[in-house]
C-alpha cells in the first residue's frame, strides 16, 4: 500500500498558523508539521501538539530569520550585524562560501533540536525553513548531527522539475553529500503549487506516480497583521488553508487508498535515503 505524509510547514511562526495547521490534522488531510522553535508561537504549538497526538511533528530547521536559538553571540557567522539570521540569500551565500563556520552550524542545529526537545516533543524529522538543507553542505551536516540525537528522517527532494523554484531546489539536492544516509519518502511534491487552487490536482497526480511514500508539502494559516509581519507568504497560506479542508482534498486522499502517516512511520517500512 502506497503511504501519504502531508506535511505542514511553520508550525509556531504565528497563533494563525498554529491554529490552522491543527484545523487541518483534526479535518484529516495533515498528518505532519514540522516546528519553528524560534516562532513567537513555539509554546503554543508544542501545547496543541500535546493535545493533538496523532500529529508527527519534526524540527523545521531555521537559519534564515528571526534570532537564533544557540547563546547570543556564539553564532555570530551565521547572524547578521543585529544578532538575526541575515535571509535566504545570505544564508545561501554564506554556507556556499564558507562563511558560516561548520561548528556554529552544529551548535544551532543541537540547539533548536534540545529547545524542541525541552518543549516536550521528540523530533519525527527533520527539514528546514525556505529548503536550505537542500545544499550539500548543510545536508551533510545535518547527516552527521541528527543521527547523534534520535533524528533518522529528513525531508527528501525527489521530485518533478516543474516550475523554476522546484528545479533550483531539487538540483541543488541532487549535489553530493557526505555522512551517513537518512530516511526520506520516495518522493515530494506541492512546492510547485503553493498558494494555488492547483492542490487537489497535484495531490491525486503525485499520488499515481511510482513510488512507496510521498510527502506533500502545504503552509496553512490564518493571515493576520502578525503573520503579515514575519513573512512575505501571508494571504496564500489562507488559499492553501481554504483547498485543505475542501472535501475534494479529503475525497482524493480517500479515494486513493494510501495510507496516512506521518514521517515516525518512515522507520518501520521501506523508503528511500538521502545521498
Amino acid at each position: 500500500m502506497k503511504r501519504l505524509i502531508v506535511n505542514a510547514d511553520d508550525f509556531g511562526m504565528t497563533s494563525g498558523v498554529n491554529r490552522a495547521v491543527v484545523e487541518c490534522y483534526q479535518r484529516g488531510t495533515v498528518t505532519s508539521t514540522t516546528l519553528l522553535v524560534n516562532g513567537e508561537a513555539a509554546v503554543e504549538a508544542a501545547l496543541l501538539a500535546a493535545d493533538n497526538q496523532g500529529l508527527g511533528v519534526g524540527l523545521h530547521l531555521n537559519l534564515t530569520a528571526g534570532a537564533p536559538t544557540s547563546s547570543s553571540g556564539s553564532v555570530s557567522s551565521l547572524t547578521g550585524p543585529d544578532g538575526l539570521f541575515p535571509g535566504m540569500g545570505q544564508a545561501l551565500w554564506r554556507l556556499t562560501s564558507g562563511g558560516a563556520r561548520t561548528h556554529e552550524i552544529e551548535e544551532e542545529i543541537r540547539a533548536q533540536v534540545e529547545r524542541m526537545v525541552q518543549l516536550g516533543l521528540r523530533p519525527t524529522h527533520i527539514d528546514s525553513h525556505h529548503h536550505l538543507h537542500a545544499h550539500p553542505r548543510l545536508r551533510s551536516i545535518i547527516k552527521r548531527v541528527c543521527p547523534r540525537m534520535g533524528i533518522t528522517s529528513m525531508r527528501g527532494f525527489r521530485m518533478p522539475f516543474r516550475n523554476p523554484k522546484a528545479v533550483a531546489v531539487a538540483l541543488a539536492a541532487r549535489m553530493p553529500s557526505s555522512g551517513p544516509s537518512l530516511k526520506t519518502p520516495d518522493r515530494f511534491s506541492g512546492i510547485e503549487v503553493m498558494g494555488n487552487k492547483e492542490m487537489t490536482a497535484a495531490l491525486s497526480h503525485d499520488l499515481m506516480a511510482s513510488g512507496d511514500a510521498l510527502e506533500f508539502m502545504c503552509h496553512p494559516g490564518y493571515t493576520d497583521d502578525r503573520l503579515a509581519s514575519v513573512t512575505s507568504y501571508n494571504s496564500a497560506r489562507e488559499a492553501e488553508l481554504k483547498q485543505l479542508l475542501a472535501d475534494d482534498f479529503l475525497a482524493a486522499i480517500e479515494r486513493s487508498g494510501v495510507q496516512k502517516i506521518s514521517f515516525a512511520a518512515l522507520r518501520e517500512g521501506k523508503s528511500n535515503e538521502a545521498g
